[in-house]
């Protein structure tokens, strides 16, 4: 009995030692993968993923193979490959629904990468149906305070954008906006975006007043980051310009468009 227990606790452990290397191998090919990537190398990049997708398929690492499936569906997406990226993210969601709990976290980034995808192709009913379940499944393990709710929240306020639906726009980005003041203050990179979100869907409404003073926070905010002079504001002092030009305010608009090209 104790030699069948040695035998049986050898074979546990070479199995475990086994998984975990090709688990390891798995994520070394993730981390070129993701250096390709950035690197805009994108065919590259999806060789590796597949490679890592493999060694997690080897080892039964179900997180692994879902998260895999995700970021190939993500490259070809970049890509405009839409429908194979389909093929893989309805892949990820499939076993993300069927082996780990429907609410998982994995399961969210699945449906916000559907529901990215479903935009490209414009069908924005299918997008924000994504999106929102993704919504609903952090605001269920992440709390209303956290900023994946936040992005999410952003997230639907640009496909409601993109739908030229922007009462819903700015409804989803003051949702967005409220999270992240509340996280990092009145300064904040992500605050600002949700500034530059809110002042572009006002613009489009032609409400231009309450477009100026979102433009405007984004302005200050960034200048406090940057200082005066960086490149980076030139697009902040361009947005400022266009809203005044639009509201018949010459003179300003050409103060703002001045300063950009200072820059």
């Amino acid at each position: 009995m104790r030699i069948l227990c040695i035998i049986l606790l050898s074979l546990f452990s070479n199995t475990y030692a086994q998984t975990a290397g090709k688990v390891l191998i798995a994520d070394e090919y993730t981390k070129k993968a993701e250096a390709l990537r950035m690197g805009l190398k994108f065919d590259s990049a999806i060789i590796f993923y597949q490679k890592a997708l493999a060694e997690f398929q080897a080892a039964n690492d179900t997180e692994g193979i879902v998260n895999s499936y995700n970021k190939i569906g993500v490259v070809f997406t970049r890509q405009d490959k839409f429908e194979k990226a389909k093929t893989y993210l309805d892949k990820a969601l499939a076993l993300g629904l069927s082996s780990l709990d429907q609410d998982h976290l994995l399961v969210a980034t699945t449906y916000i990468n559907l529901g990215v995808v479903y935009a490209g192709e414009e069908n924005y009913t299918q997008s924000l149906l994504y999106h929102n379940k993704a919504l609903s499944i952090r605001l269920s393990k992440l709390g209303e305070y956290h900023t994946d709710v936040a992005t999410s929240y952003g997230n639907i306020g640009n496909v409601h954008f993109r739908n030229k639906q922007y009462d819903e726009a700015i409804d989803a980005h003051l949702n967005a906006m409220r999270i992240r003041e509340k996280l990092f203050g009145d300064s904040g990179v992500e605050v600002i975006q949700s500034y530059n979100n809110l002042g572009n869907a006002y613009k489009e409404k032609k409400d231009y007043n309450a477009s100026l003073n979102y433009f405007d926070k984004a302005l200050q905010n960034k200048i406090r980051q940057l200082g005066e002079g960086h490149k980076d504001l030139v697009k902040f002092y361009m947005n400022l310009s266009e809203v005044y030009e639009m509201l018949g305010n010459i003179e300003k608009g050409t103060f703002y468009k001045n300063k950009a090209k200072a820059l």
